[in-house]
């Protein structure tokens, strides 16, 4: 009979360390690792923003100090004047920030809301034929093709129905091309909820759509944060619907504003900062008051079950 002491353990075969090995052990011994791994970060961080910088910098200089070298790293002389000859010489673009803002803020909504229910209704119901799962993928493979192969047939069938250069147009448009990114970015966090709590909802009289909206929403609420902002994010800097689907000032949004202070004679430098700049607000704004949600949310559906 065989003790526990008798029984032979296997050992590992000893690997001689790699070269690369043994250089991360020296650099870790010596804290040259740490010191590169924030020295890279750095470097990418100046490389990241910098432009919005730049950018920034940009609105308050003249023309000439802009255009010349060698360059005006800070302004010295700021021109604060520049946020209020934006509007005087282009009035309309207050117009067009507030299209941008109606359809971002519609769009979000209802793509995050039906994403929301799609995703809750694969990961709840069983469907015949492994239907939940290849129905997600459907969904996705809208996705899979360039806009730009869509857009000719939208704008024909947009222009039969009259929506084009309106915003129901553009918000029907961006909620159809969002609602796939929603729909797969939710289904991950309503995997992460226990069956048992929505069985628990279903015991004590609850429908779907009361276990849905009462027990699980407020649970993935940090996922569902996290699609809106992503939402938002792609909705706001959309250009290439907007362009072709908005042609009015009626019906003009951000991007193709600043599209157009680009033309064939000129192009109004001082002009397209000082309107990136506003445009880059909102959405920083939302992301920053979300924030915390934003990174519940991420660890929420990295984590599995």
């Amino acid at each position: 009979m065989t003790t526990k002491q008798d029984t032979p353990v296997e050992t590992m075969p000893y690997t001689e360390p790699s070269g690369l090995e043994k250089l991360h052990e020296r650099l870790t011994e010596t804290g040259l690792t740490k010191a590169g791994v924030y020295g890279a970060l750095a470097v990418f961080l100046v490389w990241t923003l910098f432009p919005v910088y730049w950018l920034v910098t940009a609105t308050l200089k003249t023309r000439e100090t802009l255009l010349s070298f060698p360059p005006q790293w800070i302004p010295v002389d700021a021109q604060f004047a520049n946020f209020a000859r934006l509007f005087a010489e282009r009035p309309e673009f207050v117009t067009f920030i507030t299209n941008s803002v109606i359809v971002t803020v519609v769009t979000t909504v209802i793509a995050t809301t039906i994403g929301a229910m799609a995703a809750y209704a694969f990961v709840t119901f069983d469907y015949p034929y492994n239907l939940d799962f290849h129905l997600p993928f459907y969904i996705l493979s809208t996705r899979f093709m360039p806009p730009i192969v869509t857009i000719i047939p939208l704008f024909v069938i947009f222009r039969g129905f009259g929506l084009v250069n309106t915003l129901r147009g553009l918000i029907l448009v961006y909620t159809m091309f969002n609602i796939p990114f929603a729909v797969w970015m939710m289904k991950g966090f309503f995997e992460e909820v226990p069956e048992s709590l929505i069985e628990s909802a279903m015991i004590d009289g609850h429908t779907h759509l009361g276990a849905f909206f009462k027990i699980v929403l407020p649970l993935v609420k940090p996922g569902l944060i996290a699609s809106a902002i992503f939402t938002t994010i792609i909705t706001w800097n959309e250009l290439l619907f907007a362009v072709i689907l908005a042609q009015s000032s009626q019906a003009i949004t951000v991007p193709v504003g600043l599209a157009s202070f680009v033309t064939k004679f000129s192009v109004q430098w001082i002009n397209m900062s000082v309107a990136a700049t506003i445009a880059l607000v909102p959405v920083l704004l939302f992301a920053f008051m979300a924030r915390q949600q934003l990174v519940r949310g991420f660890s929420m559906g990295a984590v599995g079950k």
